[in-house]
């Protein structure tokens, strides 16, 4: 099987020749900046600053070189702009924890004057700071800028300013990196933007000047019980713009995109969900199967949605909805055990990740620990296919490079490619 071939088999629940691997095919399966460095320089690959792919987590391209030596089947096209909305496609040099990384050239970075930085909504510094990274910070952290929200002048265009239509440059900007990747025969996933309902990374307005609305997280949160026909209105504004996106892509790409990322909006935590299931009932699911459902009857794409946390109560109804995967199956949250999540749903979802424990073991356990982990989910995970191999989320800042190594080692084990 090619990359493409053994993707789409495990989204059809057959088992493919070997388990599909994703690092660096999605912006929630992506690798710190650092830890891109040292695995090139571990894998013999020629020296290039790493680009960052989003300013927000400070994760980079994976680009192919790197991506063949660490078995990957998914081909990202990457973001056009990032959450702070620079541009993707022009780069300037800045030093990152002392290494130099290459950042969006429309992206201003200041001094904090404490030993952080800010960057700027659109690389714009007259507008006030939108993104912050402390001193010592490996991140930069979203800051809420907005007034407080009236309800008596609510307008929910004002929430929809963060999603602009797609427009020529970003769809070229696509077309190039796919020019440049067809040949390898990977699954491509692209996000045309616009389709994130709620995403706690959007919802301060990073890239927008002076962001209006509901700008506060967990003010959002409880927006539905608040201002339930606001947040109904949002939605479906946000959806009907979703949908032309889609419109535009597959009038660009047809069917050679193979899975579209939906929406990163979070319903869980550590200890379960964050929300009531009757409240996504009511308010998310509706759209999400809008959206889902004119991708499953005008395309053959598959759909992606990612989701932190204990969601075991909520899975049901993501799969009601029309998703097709799952990530980042976060396996050590309440109720996510990995042999209860493939016995419930296994039929039903891809599960996209839950590969290795990035709480614990990826960071803290040992090399072996890391390679015994990665065995027994795949053991589970993959069994009849629906599973495509990732971390838990991004591989985060200071991951011991023996243990990313070993990781990918046993992978490359069971695969019979090592």
């Amino acid at each position: 099987m090619t990359s493409r071939d053994r993707v789409k088999a495990s989204f059809a629940h057959k088992q493919p020749d070997k388990v599909p691997v994703d690092f660096g095919g999605f912006s929630c399966s992506m690798i710190n900046a650092i830890c891109v460095k040292e695995l090139r320089e571990y894998y013999g690959l020629a020296y290039q600053p790493p680009r960052i792919n989003d300013m927000s987590t400070m994760t980079a391209y994976v680009d192919p070189d790197l991506a063949d030596a660490m078995g990957c089947d998914i081909q990202q096209l990457y973001n056009y702009a990032d959450t702070y909305g620079h541009i993707n496609t022009n780069w300037k040099e800045w030093t990152y924890r002392g290494e130099t990384v290459l950042i969006p050239d429309n992206c201003i970075v200041k001094d904090d004057g404490t030993g952080g930085f800010y960057v700027y909504p659109e690389g714009d510094d007259s507008a006030a700071p939108s993104g912050h990274m402390p001193a010592g910070g490996f991140y930069f952290d979203n800051i809420e800028r907005s007034p407080e929200f009236d309800e008596d002048k609510a307008d929910p265009a004002d929430q929809l300013a963060d999603f602009p239509p797609v427009d020529d440059d970003q769809i070229a900007f696509h077309k190039k990196i796919f020019e440049e990747t067809k040949g390898l025969n990977r699954a491509f996933q692209v996000a045309p933007g616009g389709s994130c309902l709620g995403d706690a990374n959007n919802i301060p307005g990073p890239n927008v000047k002076n962001p209006l609305g509901i700008r506060s997280i967990s003010e959002w949160y409880m927006a539905p019980l608040l201002y339930p026909d606001y947040v109904h209105e949002v939605f479906s504004r946000q959806v009907e713009g979703a949908i032309e996106n889609f419109r535009k892509y597959y009038e660009a790409f047809g069917n050679d995109i193979d899975v579209i990322f939906i929406c990163g909006t979070d319903f869980g935590s550590q200890r379960g969900p964050l929300i009531d299931p009757r409240v996504f009932t009511e308010f998310y699911q509706p759209y999400y199967k809008k959206m889902n459902d004119w991708i499953h009857q005008n395309t053959e794409w598959k759909t992606l949605k990612h989701c932190c946390g204990g969601i075991f109560p909520i899975l049901p109804k993501l799969i009601e909805a029309g998703f097709d995967a799952i990530n980042p199956v976060q396996c050590s949250a309440e109720g996510m055990e990995p042999q209860r999540l493939k016995n419930n749903f296994g039929k039903d979802i891809v599960f996209w990740g839950g590969g290795v424990d990035t709480q614990k073991i990826l960071p803290f356990g040992t090399p072996q620990e890391v390679k015994d982990q990665v065995k027994e989910r795949i053991e589970i995970f993959s069994k009849d296919g629906g599973f495509i191999f990732n971390t838990i989320h991004n591989i985060q800042a200071n991951i011991p490079l023996e243990n990313i190594v070993a990781m990918v080692d046993a992978i490359k084990e069971y695969n019979g490619d090592k």
